[in-house]
């Protein structure tokens, strides 16, 4: 059962014709017996098909659960105000303009961001630190943004759940997430080891340094905003100087990430340098 379920589940994804699920389908019959192979496809289903966005608010929730437990709230509320008010703005610029995003600053060190499923995003001071703008933060802030409207975190999530719990993933609420405190335990493993440890694909990061760009732009602000930080941040993995570390092992080089967005970094837009200095400096 477990071998047909794993099975169904990868022609789902790869394999749309559907004379070679039939023939599959009728395989698994002769093998197995009609009601098995019923069982094996609503499991499959379930393992394969689009989150709905309360069940992505919820393993959102779970994650940035998972990020608080690592690195506390800064306590400054006017920044963690500022960053919201530009987080929301560029964010009705994105694809899902109606989404309830919600922005955070943490207090540590370490140079990077983060998003979470179901619009949580969050930023550490040793991000803001290597910020001159508010194009640039409004940048950094759209590629967070991207990764949730593309839904980058939840598709590894889905796709570890598949090959690490084959069928198990479908419970007697077929249809349903059905996210038990051990299944939510192991969403917070995997979303903690992309967003730590392991990182995402190179692909789904540059593309979100492209939609980043794009939206911060379509915002008013420069599009050189995000080559801006990644300069600075390329002046810093240089060096020996461990709050990159993280960053830099979960992403592809900075100087990488320049080349591959020179040609969106063109045009018209404010930088708001004085704005920024005014809310960080004060």
């Amino acid at each position: 059962m477990r071998l047909l379920v794993c099975t169904l589940a990868f022609l789902f994804v790869t394999a749309p014709a559907e004379a070679q699920l039939r023939d599959l389908i009728k395989k698994g019959e002769r093998l197995l017996g009609r009601k098995e192979v019923k069982q094996g496809l609503e499991m499959a289903q379930a393992m394969t098909r689009d989150l709905t966005e309360e069940e992505e608010i919820e393993i959102g929730r779970i994650i940035s659960a998972s990020i608080l437990a690592t690195y506390p709230l800064s306590s400054d509320d006017a920044l963690q105000r500022y960053v919201t008010l530009v987080g929301n703005t560029v964010a009705m610029y994105s694809e899902r303009p109606n989404l309830e995003w919600h922005f955070a600053v943490l207090e540590t060190s370490m140079v990077n961001a983060y998003s979470a499923p179901g619009g949580y995003i969050f930023i550490t001071t040793g991000a803001l630190a290597q910020i001159r703008s508010e194009a640039e933060l409004a940048a950094v802030l759209g590629h967070e943004i991207a990764h949730a409207t593309e839904k980058h975190i939840l598709d590894e999530i889905k796709r570890a759940e598949i090959w690490s719990t084959g069928g198990q993933i479908a419970d007697e609420r077929l249809g349903s997430l059905g996210l038990t405190d051990e299944r939510a335990r192991k969403v917070g493993e995997i979303g903690r080891g992309r967003l730590f440890e392991n990182g995402i694909g190179r692909r789904e990061e540059l593309e979100a340094d492209r939609i980043g760009v794009t939206v911060a732009a379509a915002a008013g602000y420069h599009p050189a905003g995000l080559m801006l930080f990644l300069e600075s941040l390329s002046r810093l993995s240089g060096g020996e100087d461990s709050i990159i570390e993280q960053l830099t092992s979960t992403h592809p080089r900075p100087e990488d990430r320049i080349q591959a967005i020179t040609r969106y970094s063109n045009g018209d837009g404010v930088l708001l340098a004085d704005r920024w200095e005014r809310w960080t400096l004060r």
